[in-house]
């Protein structure tokens, strides 16, 4: 009961506070919802920090983890993150890497990208196909890998 009235008490301040200022709500309301996306952001990679991407058809494509491991989908000149590796989603000539293959994470249309799992539990679909409930975009991700 406590910690709601200290809360109370601090919501009413802060909007006495900001109601007394000049202040951009839309701004503000805008740097909130960053704040929120980057901490769900560090939450989504620690999550999927060394799990596997495994293809539709069996096939391991790699770990998501930083690109310096050998075995990363984001280590450019390993066997899963080179753009030339047959087994590498960056393949854009590949069975997993193609824009119009039906195993590939580059697919936009694909209904059958390359899983993520991690400790044997189903975490996501590694694709850029965005109408596919649980997508994590491998471009983006990327960017948390590098």
């Amino acid at each position: 009961m406590k910690t709601i009235i200290k809360l109370s008490i601090l919501f009413l301040l802060i909007t006495f506070f900001f109601s007394c200022t000049n202040i951009n709500w839309d701004s503000f309301n805008q740097s909130m919802r960053n704040v929120l996306i980057m901490q769900n952001s560090q939450a989504l990679i620690s999550k999927l920090n060394g799990s596997v991407v495994i293809a539709e058809d069996g096939t391991y494509l790699g770990k998501i983890t930083y690109q310096y491991e050998s075995e990363s989908i984001f280590n450019e000149f390993g066997k899963y993150g080179s753009s030339y590796s047959p087994k590498s989603i960056w393949n854009k000539y590949g069975t997993y890497g193609s824009k119009y293959s039906s195993y590939s994470s580059l697919n936009p249309y694909t209904s059958t990208p390359p899983k993520i799992f991690k400790n044997g539990f189903f975490l996501g679909y590694l694709t850029v196909n965005k109408y596919l409930n649980n997508a994590i975009n491998p471009y983006v991700l990327s960017s948390f890998f590098d």
